[in-house]
């Protein structure tokens, strides 16, 4: 049952990741990267406060308990239950682990991504993403000694064609640099990381300790970025994103779903899954970024993108069979 569950969080993970890149696009049209990060992870930081506040304030400390969600909910009434999600017990955990991973993603892998964009293209780093499957099974191999069938490899390779083959049809330009392909290959080894140290964690922590200590890093860094960014105009900047509702609605997606709700949903997947079935579901973002791309923003499919599609259901399904 909960492999059935880690299923489903781990599919809804990526669906909900296949549409950030059609929020990100539509903000940034009217503010800039620095001011959505730092919005982004504000309202997430402060929504799993708020969240954990209400949790401690109703259920109270709990004592002796050993249960990953933080403790034994087998008698509370479902909307304790629902609250118990919420538990925040740091303390005589190793929490230094928790930060290399909040390090990992969403610090390392962001400011990497950005980076090798911004000297590649958006087709290139589409290529080098894919890659992150077989990069995160490698490293739970020799990190965590999961096992693999070898032949699975072959399927994870024919998933990233199909990548690959969708991200030769967006026709991006600009020219690729040798330090953006750099910067693009250390982003794809901090999500892996990221993936193996969720799972690695999960040992102690819930899914929701997790996603808080994310959130917590996030919220410090990118705010603190943000401000040497815009100087002076970090209040009007965040004022006006603030009240500009083309702006806080992707805001809003980005930060509830795409960060809180998401990543929720990972870290449980990451509990009762392998890394790399968890992983081989990353090469679904581009379906749906294609789907929403074609339905909000009337973008032309041919059969070269059908083809491409097949190409990653066929290889994502191999993989996550048995």
């Amino acid at each position: 049952m909960n492999e059935k569950r880690a299923t489903i969080a781990a599919l809804t993970t990526y669906f909900i990741f296949g549409f950030t890149f059609l929020a990100t696009r539509v903000a940034l049209d009217h503010t800039s990267a620095s001011v959505l990060l730092s919005l982004r992870f504000t309202i997430s930081f402060l929504t799993m406060a708020v969240m954990a506040i209400i949790a401690r304030i109703v259920l109270g400390r709990p004592e002796g308990s050993e249960n990953i969600d933080g403790a034994d909910v087998s008698d509370l009434r479902p909307s304790g239950k629902i609250l118990s999600i919420a538990r925040l017990e740091l303390k005589g955990k190793p929490v230094g682990k928790l930060i290399a991973m909040g390090f990992s993603q969403p610090i390392a892998y962001f400011i990497f991504e950005t980076l090798g964009i911004h000297y590649t293209n958006s087709s290139f780093a589409g290529i080098i993403i894919s890659l992150i499957p077989i990069v995160a099974t490698i490293m739970s191999i020799v990190f965590l000694g999961e096992k693999f069938a070898w032949w699975k490899f072959a399927w994870i390779l024919c998933s990233v064609a199909g990548v690959t083959l969708l991200s030769v049809m967006q026709g991006s330009s600009g020219a690729i640099q040798i330090k953006g392909v750099f910067f693009m290959i250390l982003a794809t080894i901090a999500a892996a990381a990221f993936s193996t140290l969720s799972r690695h964690t999960s040992e102690y922590f819930s899914p929701f300790e997790r996603s808080f200590v994310m959130m917590a890093m996030g919220f410090v860094v990118f705010v603190g970025y943000s401000i040497v960014d815009n100087g002076a105009n970090f209040i009007p900047a965040t004022i006006k994103a603030i009240t500009d509702i083309n702006v806080m609605a992707p805001i809003l997606y980005l930060s509830i779903l795409s960060s809180v709700i998401a990543f929720l949903c990972l870290h449980y997947a990451t509990t009762y899954l392998e890394v790399s079935k968890v992983t081989s579901y990353t090469n679904l973002q581009p379906i749906i970024s294609l789907f929403a791309g074609v339905v909000f923003l009337g973008e032309p499919i041919s059969f070269i993108h059908i083809i491409a599609v097949a190409m990653i259901l066929l290889g994502v399904y191999k993989i996550s069979k048995g």
